[in-house]
């Protein structure tokens, strides 16, 4: 029996999963790709290797036999647990990050789901964060040791993840580092890509904007281990990332992981099993390789199938409860205003939950005035809920649900809130101690460059290495309004365009030559970059810079859609650009060209929704969009 059978012997059915993932005669499932091959001595997925369940104990069969099995209902047995087996944390005991997230229902309805059926959501109420979450101010010899002569950080005093290091991610007890979660049950080659994770990716290869390393490192695993989609899939992201460091690294040796993934997740929503926090992390997980692929179009399948289980799971008021929700719904809403951006639709998820989400962190930043951390997350969830209340303003006019009067009335007092995010991050930016004033190691600054990567000021460390990222957003937020403002009310764009987009510019460039600078902070800081360049001035010195960063950030593996640069190629008038972004394929590695291959055959004959194609052909950022060799001159 097929999963298309399985869907619909079962009643259950979630269309927007299954239209993310290609038919069974794909080539993506080529028995050729779906077994990673070995080489080099890297870890290969063998059918006959001994696995371990998911749960506690292991098993003897093989993942061959394993797929041929319906799988079983989720089991409560975690929730029987012997909380005094639970290592302490702080001052008091804790539970598990798995078990932080078990419990009974919460009896408050559904914000936006108020029909569905009563079953319960595994949860537990915690009014204060988990002391194993909360992160403080980096002591001198505690986590972070800050410099005073404007190099980089010195590293940890205790073993953490490296690309933490460069922030100041610390956790108060250090016996509950990501380490010490065992994997010595797993087999070698799930062992290997899991500790590649907390080794080498950092947060900001899921382009969290504030440390989220905790949670990747320790929570997504452990969460991980207790159901195998979201397993594989973890793996194949790490496998991906792995892969591209290799300079014969192929497509094979991470499709097979993510391929099996694909084959359990369906298998279990097809049997009616139990939706819980490992479900929805795996469509999530999913969705951040497809947009890394450039499969922006599938990507959407997955941003819907992940709305529906989150409003199915959670509530607007219990979504703050635990440091796992809080981070699903960072990563959710990343997504869902990607979607809307792209497609100049509005965001499906209600305003309610971005807001719940900003009050927490406005009620703990009160709380707690000493703490940089909950600043920081306060203003970008501050910056979320502003960017969800614009994408939902301009999307109005244009179907007519809004006269010209009231856009004008509330996009003036919109433009207030984005001004004051920038307001609201001046007393971040006032600790002088993390300003970086070193570029000692950095390459030499190119003739041709269009900033001065190297100024004083413009990057900060340590503590405040997201405040880095939080001013990026600000900037393509503030463009994105003053260039959709005029366009919608039909009027010349103020000046002042240029120089926001070569803020983006100089401070992505920084990012990307600072020694210091964590592992994946140029794929984190590359949104900004793809707003910005179609706002500079066409000329070849301009183009040339752009041409080089987007390759730069393709060549670490974000692939960009063929979308991209058939329209940039457009705007620039460079018809080379729809093959690779510089001249004679220059720096052009081999396991980008496989990428490419793959996901043009993917989805070449795959049919459109409307959102989709209006996301396929990145609709909210070049409808209407002319730009003519006077660089403030922008007419829609």
């Amino acid at each position: 029996m097929n999963h298309e059978q399985s869907f619909q012997q079962s009643g259950f059915d979630y269309p927007e999963v299954r239209s993310a993932y290609p038919p069974q005669n794909s080539r993506f499932t080529d028995p050729q790709l779906a077994t990673p091959a070995n080489a080099d001595g890297w870890p290969e997925l063998l059918d006959d290797e001994p696995r371990s369940k998911p749960k506690r104990g292991s098993s003897s069969k093989s993942d061959a036999a394993k797929a041929k099995e319906p799988i079983a209902e989720a089991s409560n047995s975690d929730e029987d647990e012997d909380d005094s087996k639970v290592p302490p944390r702080g001052a008091g005991a804790r539970k598990s990050a798995a078990d932080n997230v078990k419990g009974t229902a919460s009896p408050r309805s559904h914000a936006r789901n108020k029909n569905a059926p009563s079953r319960k959501v595994p949860f537990q109420s915690h009014k204060q964060p988990l002391p194993s979450i909360e992160r403080t101010d980096p002591e001198p010899g505690v986590g972070y040791s800050p410099p005073t002569d404007g190099s980089s950080p010195q590293s940890p005093s205790h073993s953490l993840p490296p690309g933490s290091r460069h922030m100041g991610y610390h956790t108060p007890d250090s016996s509950l580092s990501p380490e010490k979660i065992s994997l010595s049950h797993l087999p070698p080659m799930q062992h290997f890509y899991l500790d590649y994770l907390r080794n080498n990716i950092t947060y900001h290869h899921y382009f969290f904007r504030i440390d989220a390393n905790y949670f990747l490192h320790h929570i997504l695993i452990e969460q991980a281990l207790s159901y195998e989609p979201l397993l594989h899939a973890v793996i194949g992201f790490a496998a991906f990332r792995a892969t591209l460091g290799k300079p014969d690294g192929k497509i094979q040796n991470f499709l097979g992981y993510y391929n099996r993934s694909v084959s359990l997740l369906l298998k279990s929503l097809a049997s009616g099993q139990t939706h819980t926090d490992a479900t929805l992390l795996t469509i999530l997980q999913l969705a951040t390789i497809e947009e890394y692929l450039g499969d922006w179009v599938n990507l959407l399948g997955h941003q819907k199938a992940a709305y529906r289980l989150l409003t199915e799971l959670y509530t607007v008021d219990s979504i703050t409860d635990n440091e796992l929700r809080r981070k699903v719904l960072s990563w959710y809403s990343r997504f869902d205003l990607f979607a809307g951006f792209m497609s100049g639709c509005e965001p499906v998820l209600g305003r309610e939950w971005l807001a719940a989400h900003k009050d927490y962190y406005t009620e703990h930043a009160s709380q707690h005035p000493e703490s940089i951390e909950y600043k920081l997350e306060e203003a970008s969830a501050n910056h979320r809920l502003v960017a969800i209340d614009m994408a939902m303003l301009f999307a109005k006019l244009p179907r007519r649900a809004i006269t010209v009067e009231q856009f004008r009335r509330d996009n003036e007092l919109l433009a207030v809130r984005v001004r004051n995010l920038r307001e609201e991050m001046e007393p971040l930016l006032s600790h002088d101690q993390y300003i970086i004033k070193s570029f000692e190691g950095a390459p030499e600054r190119d003739e041709e460059d269009i900033v001065g990567p190297y100024r004083s000021g413009v990057l900060r460390r340590g503590p405040l290495w997201g405040v880095n990222f939080i001013k990026l957003d600000w900037l393509g937020t503030s463009i994105m309004h003053t260039y959709q403002t005029a366009l919608v009310l039909q009027e010349p764009p103020p000046p002042g365009l240029v120089n926001l987009a070569l803020e983006v510019c100089g401070l992505f460039e920084v990012m990307q030559y600072w020694p210091g600078s964590a592992p994946g902070s140029l794929l984190s800081a590359q949104t900004g970059l793809g707003i910005a360049i179609v706002f500079l001035p066409k000329d070849d010195r301009h183009t040339m810079w752009c041409r080089k960063k987007l390759a730069a950030v393709e060549s670490q593996g974000y692939t960009y859609p063929a979308t991209l640069r058939n329209k940039l190629a457009s705007l620039w008038g460079i018809s080379e650009l729809r093959h690779w972004w510089l001249p004679n394929e220059e720096g052009y590695p081999p396991i980008v060209r496989s990428i490419r291959a793959f996901i043009e055959d993917r989805t070449q004959d795959a049919g459109q929704q409307p959102k989709a194609e209006d996301v396929r052909t990145m609709k909210g950022l070049f409808d209407k969009l002319y730009m003519n060799d006077n660089p403030d001159d922008v007419h829609g």
